[in-house]
């Protein structure tokens, strides 16, 4: 009898074991013809909804630059698609990030899939578990994840939560959030440099210089950094007259900051860019000539800005 029962638990057990494989073929089927189903691009679906979601409201995903910068900052993702990555299928989201009203020709463009939000997300609740308490981030769902609804809903609300999140200073301004948005990128883009790749070096800073700007202001010391590096990587390229806009640009973002250890070398380059276009730079002379013993002999803007990165 004990035989038996034994045989006949083994056999229960297997039935039970087959059964929960089959729940989870059939799972993991389900997923797979729903995301063979999800068209290739969402743009149109996702700008849809929002007129949708957005008729009769204000934008929410604008908010009120603070720090010195005017202007407003949009988040929005402006296309969803689907990629297969070997095993693994995820929806890759592409987000424009500017500042409306600001001096940007262009956007900046970043592109994350679900789990990099939600590293993100898990990151600045352990460092800001208070200032995230109210903060509403988009559960993973167990069916629905690649349905063209779930996809406008989650970037609608990729949107809002990045918005939430530019309003608290704290997290705003937390190397987390840089991270997130640009600062591997910026980094990237400045080991271009060291390598002697400038055109890449232009590609990448020019594609997050509007997300840096946005997130941390014109005055901000990396951003002049970023603009004198954009402007020495096209002076190094022949483009003289792009390289002149950033450095004028550079010099305008510091205002009258004289301590700055990139100013010297700033103010020359921008004067030698002036002789070669022949621009005006009689102002440029005498901004350089009031800094008296500072005004000295400068080094070459691109080896101040790479040897200022190497020491931080």
């Amino acid at each position: 009898m004990s035989y038996i029962r034994e045989k006949r638990m083994s056999r229960g057990l297997k039935q039970a074991l087959d059964s929960e494989e089959d729940v989870q073929d059939r799972f993991l089927a389900a997923e797979e013809e729903e995301f063979d189903n999800f068209s290739e691009n969402l743009t149109l679906k996702i700008e849809n909804q929002e007129v949708l979601n957005q008729k009769g409201k204000n934008n929410s995903s604008i908010v009120p630059i603070k720090e010195g910068n005017p202007g407003t900052i949009v988040f929005e993702v402006v296309k969803a698609e689907k990629v297969k990555e070997g095993r693994s299928t995820f929806v890759k989201y592409t987000l424009s990030v500017g500042s409306e009203g600001g001096t940007e020709s262009r956007p900046g463009i970043i592109e994350k899939r679900y789990s990099d939000f939600s590293v993100l997300n898990s990151k600045l609740r352990r460092t800001f578990p208070k200032e995230m308490e109210d903060v509403s981030f988009p559960g993973k769902l167990m069916l629905g994840n690649f349905s063209s609804e779930t996809i406008a809903q989650r970037s609608r609300a990729f949107e809002q939560y990045l918005t939430h999140l530019f309003t608290i200073d704290c997290v705003r301004f937390s190397d987390e959030f840089k991270d997130f948005l640009y600062q591997r990128q910026i980094q990237e883009g400045i080991d271009c440099a060291q390598s002697g790749n400038f055109s890449r070096c232009v590609d990448v800073l020019e594609g997050h210089l509007p997300v840096q700007r946005g997130l941390q202001g014109d005055q901000h010391a990396d951003v002049v950094g970023t603009l004198c590096m954009l402007s020495a990587c096209h002076q190094k390229l022949g483009n003289r007259e792009a390289a002149l806009r950033y450095a004028e640009s550079a010099l305008s973002c510091m205002d009258n900051n004289t301590n700055s250890a990139l100013l010297v070398s700033l103010l020359h380059h921008t004067i030698y860019l002036c002789w070669l276009l022949n621009h005006e730079k009689s102002h440029l002379e005498s901004r350089l000539a009031s800094l008296g013993d500072k005004g000295g002999k400068s080094q070459e803007l691109l080896s101040v800005i790479l040897s200022s990165n190497k020491a931080e």
